[in-house]
């Protein structure tokens, strides 16, 4: 199935377009979409750790988590939307390098399990603005999952340049 979407997308003219560097108005698509990539990566680790480390009880402002995460989620999604765009972009000039690989994939599920923390963080506190800090052993448990997930998800990024896709092994 991801085969079929790879040699599919191999056949799109956005596939085209997005993978043809000789080209002087296209040559400039691929590496300003990894510099958006990694910006926006930035943006999400540094607000992800941020939360995380105050459920973890780091300090990290004199915020509760609630105002906390109230103010870091619009940052988290914007980048997060940004992230979307240009990882569409990247698997559509090199689907077989993306979809093929296994790093990919786990990426992705650690991404969907990340995200959903993520989501459960907010809408705990919307509903209770001390949800968290009633539920320390849940909150530490979390915190801490998601964390190595968000590490996992960056370790996992950069491996894809690195590691082949499944059909070499």
């Amino acid at each position: 199935m991801l085969q079929d979407l790879s040699d599919w997308l191999e056949q799109t003219a956005l596939h085209t377009i997005f993978a043809d560097t000789t080209r002087l108005e296209t040559w400039l698509i691929i590496p300003l979409s990894q510099t958006i990539h990694i910006l926006g990566v930035a943006v999400v680790m540094t607000a992800i750790g941020m939360l995380n480390l105050q459920l973890l009880g780091v300090r990290v402002t004199k915020q509760s988590f609630a105002e906390l995460s109230a103010g870091w989620m619009p940052w988290i999604w914007s980048a997060m939307a940004a992230l979307l765009v240009t990882g569409v972009v990247q698997t559509i000039a090199e689907p077989t390098r993306e979809l093929m690989n296994n790093t990919f994939r786990i990426k992705i599920i650690m991404l969907v399990i990340a995200v959903a923390i993520t989501v459960l963080y907010r809408a705990q506190v919307r509903k209770d603005p001390k949800y968290w800090g009633e539920r320390r052993t849940a909150a530490y448990a979390l915190a801490s999952l998601s964390l190595v997930l968000w590490l996992g998800i960056l370790a996992a990024g950069r491996l894809i340049a690195y590691i082949g896709t499944i059909e070499e092994f």
